[in-house]
């Protein structure tokens, strides 16, 4: 997998997340953030819209969108959290989770 500069190095990491731990709001002016629940029950909550996210899904966070988490399971949480450069994310293709406010 190549990663945004197309010089084929990917950086990802590990974030393993015990039962009821929230994560505080943070946001990123210049990098949005791919999380993708391995493991466990997440809420995640994104520009105040919050949502249930299952092992195996997806989640998207735009560059400058205030966002958190908490593991809502009964069990410890494993996500994978990766930051990328949103400008040539533009031209991949994205999965993409959207939440009703």
């Amino acid at each position: 997998v190549a990663n945004d500069n197309a010089d084929f190095r990917y950086r990802a990491s590990a974030h393993y997340l015990a039962v009821g731990v929230q994560v505080p709001a943070r946001s990123h002016e210049r990098t949005e953030m791919q999380f993708m629940v391995e493991d466990g029950i997440v809420e995640f909550m994104i520009g105040g819209a919050s949502g249930m996210v299952l092992g195996g899904d997806f989640v998207r966070v735009p560059a400058g969108v205030t966002y958190a988490y908490r593991n809502a399971g009964d069990t410890t949480a494993r996500i994978l959290m990766r930051p990328v450069n949103p400008q040539p994310a533009r031209r991949a293709s994205r999965v993409q989770a959207t939440f009703a406010a």
